[in-house]
């Protein structure tokens, strides 16, 4: 099987190669085929880091970016839920789903209503999408297979870079995210020296 590390951290093959490729043609087919040089340039994937341990918890392909729409593509090493944390669910930009294109994994949802937080948990796998609006905040707490776990995050709505935050499971309080932390950028440059400063 092909397989090529694009970047330190990052080792991609052919089956999510092709995972991705199949999954851009039934669900962004405005993209065109996505091909094996575009799939692998190291210049397209950004490693994101966790602001606490300096690790990589996800890598990103943007293939498509504008204010009203956005085409990603994710290989997913680790949850959001890392080393014990209490929980601490955000919400996102855009509203989009998520096409599970490989491995899959499990979330904690929330949503405010009328003063009450309403939770739950669901679970989603190869073949599957998961439907994230504006008003849900999630938690991923677990990564099926770390590595092997790929998304395309298709999102075809108004949407605000920077418009995301955090609840708090306990009290409801929303707070906006803060600017990215001195040790979050440190580490995104560690991580990604092929990428411009």
């Amino acid at each position: 099987m092909k397989q090529l590390t694009v970047i330190p951290g990052l080792t991609l093959t052919e089956a999510l190669y092709e995972a991705a490729a199949e999954g851009v043609a039934a669900h962004a087919p405005e993209l065109g085929t996505l091909s094996w040089e575009q799939f692998t340039a190291p210049a397209g994937w950004t490693l994101v880091p966790d602001e606490e341990t300096g690790r990589a918890y996800k890598a990103e392909l943007t293939l498509q970016e504008h204010p009203h729409l956005l085409r990603r593509i994710n290989v997913w090493f680790e949850a959001d839920l890392r080393g014990n944390a209490a929980p601490r669910p955000h919400s996102h930009p855009w509203p989009f789903t998520a096409h599970v294109l490989l491995g899959g994994y499990d979330e904690d949802r929330y949503v405010r209503n009328r003063g009450n937080i309403i939770q739950g948990a669901a679970s989603h796998r190869a073949g599957g999408a998961n439907v994230l609006h504006r008003e849900l905040f999630h938690e991923v707490t677990e990564i099926h297979e770390p590595g092997r776990t790929l998304t395309l995050m298709v999102a075809d709505a108004p949407g605000v870079r920077g418009g995301w935050g955090y609840l708090s499971p306990d009290t409801g309080a929303y707070v906006a995210a803060p600017p990215p932390s001195a040790a979050f950028l440190s580490a995104l440059r560690e991580l990604n020296p092929h990428r411009p400063a």
